[in-house]
């Protein structure tokens, strides 16, 4: 018995003996690997500062472009620069593999050593400037231009990203089935119950969202100059598809009447055309265009792809409609195809003031409006009046969003004042290797 206690005992010193000059090792080594680690954070922090600092600069002016270094402060040494479409030379690994005007890679790297090696740590980041064709529905204002309230009720359901600067309306149990956001808190109806429904979440906390400014605008009609079709003058527009080929008529009205209509192939222009008057709009568009009014766009009837993306997700075909004052719908558009419901295919936007429909309080309901895009407007428009849980007069909203849009663009539709970003990635490697 005490032979064994003393066998055991003499074990317990070996092991206790092994166990502390091991961890005496590994007390020699940690000291160096916790220094190497931190080195490493502190390069990986750098190149992270750098791209923040890039991206700050990039909020405050749009066309930045260049090159920042790190502050001496900082451990180790970091630069950044930066590439658009003009550049001579890119990164030899960037994952850049199409390249338009609105995006800019970021490249920044900071440098630590380990083993006596240097080493460097890349971060490389993609951005774009995006356009507000992204949104399904975006407002200034949830109050009509006269001020009074507008309502999200019953049978309103819509997707993708939706937001307003002002504070929406909301009577009954109206569906958003993409992010919805505001500044504000949305207010119920003072006599319905009121249960909105939000399936792709919400934020009401957040930021206000700013509209596109003059030279946004600039470069629609200095693009339509130079590639385009113009007028100065109201026009009427009629798209339709022939041969597998996208045309559109137009016609101009000057000095009391109307011109003869001229045919253009879409595929033989940039797709802007712009006029400093009023455009009336309809028909099947194949192709990518955009229309532009400095006054007032009409819809006169459906407007719908030649290939519709919800059928087939390959479709090329998109339609722009910017207004520098309203988008409207006239009051007999639902009447041109012989049906109840109107069909328009676009992406709209409705600087002052809102895209709505004409005399929506008169007659009886006008069915459905069947909308696939989205709409960027200051205040909001009616297209429809409504009683408890019934349409009394214009239409339901069924919109739709074009999931094209949000990477597809309308040629040279307006664009935010920020970046958004596609993709950030970092690797390290042996300088020179």
């Amino acid at each position: 018995m005490g032979k064994g206690i003393l066998l055991l005992l003499s074990g317990i010193v070996v092991l206790t003996g092994i166990i502390q000059t091991r961890s005496d090792q590994r007390n020699k080594i940690l000291p160096e690997k916790n220094a190497e680690y931190y080195n490493e954070v502190q390069a990986r922090n750098v190149s992270k500062s750098l791209i923040d600092n890039a991206i700050e600069l990039m909020k405050k002016n749009t066309d930045w472009a260049g090159s920042i270094s790190s502050d001496s402060n900082y451990f180790g040494s970091g630069t950044l620069t930066s590439y658009t479409i003009n550049s001579d030379s890119y990164p030899a690994d960037h994952s850049v593999t199409s390249w338009d005007q609105y995006k800019i890679l970021l490249n920044s790297i900071g440098r630590f050593e380990k083993d006596g090696v240097t080493y460097e740590v890349t971060t490389e980041v993609l951005m774009r400037q995006d356009s507000y064709s992204k949104y399904s529905y975006l407002t200034e204002s949830e109050l009509s231009s006269s001020g009074s309230n507008i309502w999200f009720w019953d049978k309103d359901e819509l997707w993708g990203p939706i937001h307003t600067n002002g504070t929406y309306k909301m009577s009954g149990s109206p569906t958003f089935n993409g992010l919805t956001t505001s500044p504000n808190m949305w207010d119920g109806h003072p006599t319905n119950p009121t249960s909105p429904v939000f399936n792709g979440g919400s934020n009401f906390f957040a930021p206000y969202k700013s509209p596109p400014d003059s030279y946004e605008l600039s470069k629609l009609t200095s693009a339509a100059s130079s590639g385009g079709i113009t007028y100065s003058n109201q026009i009427e527009v009629d798209f339709y598809e022939y041969s597998n080929e996208g045309y559109v008529n137009i016609r101009e009205y000057s000095s009391g009447s109307w011109s003869s209509w001229d045919s253009h192939k879409l595929s033989d222009t940039n797709g802007i055309i712009s006029t400093s008057g009023r455009i009336d709009v309809k028909g099947v568009v194949k192709g990518s265009v955009t229309l532009h009014s400095e006054t007032l766009i009409e819809i006169d009837g459906d407007i719908t792809y030649s290939t519709n993306p919800i059928v087939d997700s390959t479709s090329t075909d998109l339609l722009g409609l910017v207004s520098e004052g309203s988008v409207r719908i006239d009051r007999d558009a639902h009447t041109a195809s012989g049906t109840q419901d109107l069909d328009i295919h676009a992406t709209i936007m409705a600087l002052n003031t809102s895209f709505y429909v004409e005399s929506y309080w008169t007659g009886s309901s006008r069915g459905k409006l069947n909308l696939l895009g989205g709409i960027v407007q200051k205040n909001r428009g009616a297209v429809g009046t409504f009683s408890g849980t019934s349409i009394v007069s214009g239409y339901t909203k069924n919109y739709q969003y074009d999931n094209r849009l949000r990477s597809q663009i309308p040629p040279e539709f307006p664009r935010e004042s920020i970046f958004s970003i596609l993709y950030w990635k970092d690797k390290v490697s042996k300088v020179g290797s």
